[in-house]
């Protein structure tokens, strides 16, 4: 309710907005799962406007924002976006190419023109490889019950677009990823941006059907190894009752 409060205070006084509010505003909503597209696409038209007065954390932000929420914006990411990113590309971190790489598979999603220049998606796809895997007791324990019931779990594995899945197994000739999600890929129980953006892109492009094994429910299995195979070899199918 909150973010809808704010989202109907914005809405119809979004031309007071300056590039930070705007930016900051975006990414607040995305950041928490808040897929608003009537939001995204009011505040569109005022921040193509500020474009050149976005520093690269904005930018950043912005293109990260309306790829979570998937809402297109043709008069936002065009050109002159380009145009604005690659006179701001050396201020731009580790952590704002990771979100630019995101954003360019968008626009691989989109099927749209507007890509980054070859030299900056590489730099892109670089940082956004950069993560080095940790892999948790949580993972570790589901990994070791995909085993028991006699799957051959890839762990960490890399994707072709740079995303790394907890696991990837085969079942029935099918590539399914496996996501062990702990507590911050959640807002309650609702997936953060992050995790909805992830989820969408690896499912979309890499065509990788992906399911999450959420911490709260392997959670309620305590200790019983039967309940947790059990819980896997439904959730991938492999116990045909449900």
């Amino acid at each position: 309710k909150l973010f809808q409060k704010v989202a109907g205070a914005v809405i119809g006084k979004q031309d007071v907005l300056n590039s930070q509010n705007i930016s900051n505003l975006a990414w607040a909503f995305a950041t928490n799962g808040q897929l608003d597209e009537n939001l995204l696409k009011t505040l569109a038209p005022t921040a193509a406007a500020c474009v050149n007065e976005c520093n690269s954390q904005n930018l950043a932000n912005l293109a990260w924002a309306y790829a979570v929420a998937n809402v297109a914006a043709p008069s936002l990411f065009n050109d002159n976006f380009i145009n604005a990113l690659l006179e701001k590309q050396d201020d731009l971190n580790i952590g704002n190419l990771s979100q630019l790489h995101q954003w360019n598979l968008w626009q691989q999603e989109l099927k749209s023109d507007t890509r980054l220049p070859p030299s900056l998606r590489e730099k892109c796809h670089e940082a956004f490889l950069y993560r080095v895997p940790k892999s948790s007791k949580f993972q570790r324990d589901v990994i070791s019950e995909l085993i028991s019931i006699g799957l051959e779990p890839e762990e960490e594995k890399l994707t072709g677009r740079g995303y790394r899945l907890d696991a990837l197994v085969e079942v029935d000739g099918t590539k399914i990823g496996i996501e062990v999600d702990g507590p911050s890929h959640f807002i309650g129980e609702k997936p953060t941006g992050s995790t909805i953006l992830k989820r969408r892109q690896v499912s979309h492009i890499e065509r990788i059907r992906i399911v999450s094994v959420p911490y709260w429910e392997w959670g309620k299995l305590m200790r019983d190894r039967s309940k947790k195979q059990q819980y896997l070899r439904l959730l991938l199918g492999l116990d045909k009752q449900r």
